[in-house]
């Protein structure tokens, strides 16, 4: 299992999430996961920092709330429908 911190996470990389949690001005809210079991393949968009920390926005228009700290995503490598990873590995 692979993970990412949220300040190296790359624009288009699969990552699990929850299912939507909430919703802030209408946009669906979602959160990283911590297991695979009942999980969500979406693909990142971009992030960027906020008032209340950094917000992650995702290519099928939810997005998180502000993380704080050093929040791990885990990779979706090989899950169904998930799309090939973007990252270059030096």
């Amino acid at each position: 299992m692979t993970t990412v911190s949220t300040s190296h996470l790359p624009a288009g990389e699969p990552v699990l999430t929850t299912d939507v949690v909430g919703t802030d001005f209408g946009l669906p809210l979602v959160r990283p996961t911590r297991s695979r079991q009942g999980s969500r393949v979406r693909v990142v968009r971009s992030h960027c920092k906020a008032h209340g920390g950094v917000v992650v926005w995702f290519t099928d228009g939810t997005k998180t709330p502000p993380l704080h700290g050093r929040t791990a995503w885990i990779v979706a490598e090989g899950e169904p429908g998930a799309h090939p990873s973007a990252r270059v590995v030096a």
